[in-house]
């Protein structure tokens, strides 16, 4: 059976000398996977990039639950995200961060759009970039279901992971820190177009990363390092 999708690639694992296995997302099959030949005539396989928008024609075997990606298009010309060294290690950042946290088969076509809509938005950008991962994982964690409550306030300025809010009481295991918390607040309220607004050093932006992300652990199954996040921390640092 043939049936046509858009997928978005999150990671590629070579199989054999001639074929790829993609790790992609799409809306009508969730996070899943799917297996290219690419090394056959036609195969396109430099558009099998991190982030990358695709048109795929997905061919369904019998007896086999991963389907064989016969033709793919690119309705987006994602040009900088190839070129561009920081929207490459941030693409690597937000591959990686959806692998771990998306359940393999859930759709949801407004995370679909939320990513594809980043994602276009990340290749077009001039400024701003080197906050760019900062403010999807603080989004990401909207669509999963655990968006942090903007109460932020001079009486409530330590954000807390249990209560998912600000608050007036500090808990070191389960708090960040003033500096942290006013800079959740900054993003919470800052559109991902106008980042250029958001002003940090490299250490804030590392020490907040860090934070997010324990958050997102918080609230998920996964507690491992980040393998991206030693590049990000060496270009934005």
């Amino acid at each position: 059976m043939l049936t046509k999708d858009r997928i978005i690639v999150l990671h590629t694992i070579k199989h054999s000398d001639s074929g790829m296995v993609v790790q992609c997302y799409s809306a009508s099959r969730g996070r899943s996977a799917c297996y290219f030949f690419a090394k056959s005539k036609h195969s396109k396989s430099s558009q099998m990039f991190p982030l990358s928008i695709l048109d795929a024609v997905l061919y369904f075997r019998n007896n086999s639950a991963m389907p064989v990606i016969k033709e793919i298009s690119s309705p987006v010309a994602l040009n900088s995200i190839k070129t561009d060294i920081r929207k490459g290690a941030i693409s690597l950042f937000v591959c990686e961060l959806l692998l771990k946290t998306l359940k393999e088969g859930d759709t949801d076509p407004q995370l679909m759009d939320f990513i594809s809509n980043s994602v276009m938005l990340l290749d077009a950008m001039d400024e701003g970039v080197e906050n760019f991962h900062l403010h999807f994982a603080v989004s990401l964690c909207k669509r999963l279901g655990y968006m942090p409550a903007d109460n932020y306030s001079e009486n409530s300025p330590y954000f807390n992971f249990t209560k998912g809010a600000f608050s007036r009481d500090y808990n070191e295991a389960f708090c960040f820190l003033p500096d942290e918390s006013l800079m959740l607040h900054r993003i919470l309220s800052t559109p991902l177009t106008a980042l250029p607004e958001i002003k940090c050093n490299g250490a804030m932006r590392n020490r907040f990363l860090g934070k997010i992300i324990d958050y997102i652990s918080f609230h998920t199954s996964f507690k491992t390092e980040l393998k991206s996040l030693a590049v990000l921390r060496e270009l934005f640092g």
